[in-house]
């Protein structure tokens, strides 16, 4: 008898295929029920008849959204268990394979919303990143490596992180066999006995063991502590600032830190005040790293349309929160709002360059 009870068992065995087909795949419980989902128990089941009705694929998502399934063949109302055996290699068995797998793939076109990674916490971490920095994934390889995914620091388009999905036995011995998502991040040396003896972390994979990485993606460590690492990677993959340049940080950060509240000004103004006309790039590039020399009124600095800086959605809430409006565009009116400083307030906030 098909019996929903029975589903979830043997589900190590069982979920080859299901795994295949979902691993980077979200469900939608709306797309489910209007799908022909039960839901019981905050766990949906679907009983679907496939192949002109000779079989019934029986489908179970838990609360978690992992899969697992059982085919059962009508004509003797028993479990097809030729499925799942690598023994059973004939063309019958292999178009009910197919079909099957078919069947599963309509699922999550019909139930399911794509995944950058498979582990929900390297899809929150890449999430994080773009809201922080600005940077989404790209998917350089094709084939046996499509999933895995770079972020490139936008100075240096050099890679700041890059998401695997691999055998967890690449990492230590227990864990053969067993799929994980990992992020290799660029190691600072100083220090870094100590973040190797954290839960978590290791020599990095298919990098170099003294300067990168590798931090499991399965809630081992916290997004926050991960966060920290993603950080100092960030910063280690950065252009680094000489000498002069710290001049030329300190001038621009002084007028970031002289705009009132409720005005802004523009990277190409700032560039103006300081004397580099041509350098309004520089400018944003300075900000963006402004939170290493302290805390400074950067979500006061717009483009010179008005725009607030990509990713950083907080940025239009501490605007607003300081009177300045925004019009239908999401732009800042700089008629209304930007900064105009006198000359002599000028003189004393940015002074002649040595």
């Amino acid at each position: 008898m098909k019996d929903f009870g029975m589903i979830t068992e043997n589900y190590e065995y069982s979920g080859d295929i299901e795994k295949k087909v979902f691993r980077y795949k979200r469900f939608s419980r709306t797309l489910m029920e209007k799908y022909g989902f039960i839901n019981v128990d905050s766990e949906y089941y679907l009983r679907k008849d496939f192949m002109n009705g000779d079989f019934t694929a029986c489908i179970s998502v838990d609360k978690d959204g992992s899969v697992a399934g059982k085919v059962f063949d009508n004509m003797n109302d028993e479990e097809y268990m030729q499925l799942r055996m690598a023994a059973y290699n004939g063309s019958y068995v292999n178009s009910v394979r197919t079909a099957y797998e078919e069947l599963l793939r309509e699922i999550a076109a019909e139930c399911c919303t794509d995944a950058d990674f498979a582990s929900d916490q390297g899809n929150r971490i890449a999430g994080l990143i773009l809201e922080k920095y600005g940077v989404t994934p790209d998917f350089p390889w094709t084939d046996r490596y499509n999933t895995y995914g770079v972020f490139r620091h936008p100075d240096t388009a050099k890679w700041f992180g890059l998401v695997m999905n691999i055998d967890r036995g690449v990492l230590e011995k227990a864990g053969r066999g067993q799929l994980v998502d990992v992020i290799n991040l660029k190691l600072d040396a100083e220090g870094a006995g100590d973040i190797l003896a954290e839960a978590g972390i290791y020599p990095a994979y298919h990098m170099n063991h003294k300067t990168w990485i590798s931090v499991l993606l399965n809630d081992t460590l916290t997004d926050d502590r991960i966060m920290e690492l993603v950080d100092d990677s960030f910063r280690l993959t950065a252009k680094k600032p000489g000498k002069m340049d710290k001049d030329v940080i300190f001038r621009v950060l002084d007028v970031a830190d002289n705009v009132p509240a409720g005005c802004v000004v523009t990277y190409g103004q700032i560039a103006q005040l300081i004397g580099r006309e041509k350098n309004s790039r520089m400018v944003g590039k300075i900000l963006s790293m402004a939170d290493r020399y302290g805390d400074h009124p950067c979500h006061r600095v717009v483009n010179h349309q008005g725009r607030t800086v990509p990713g950083w959605f907080e940025q239009r809430a501490l605007l607003e929160a300081e009177g300045i409006e925004f019009n239908d565009k999401g732009r800042v009116d700089l008629r209304k709002y930007q900064w105009k400083p006198e000359p002599e307030e000028l003189e004393r906030i940015v002074p002649p360059e040595n």
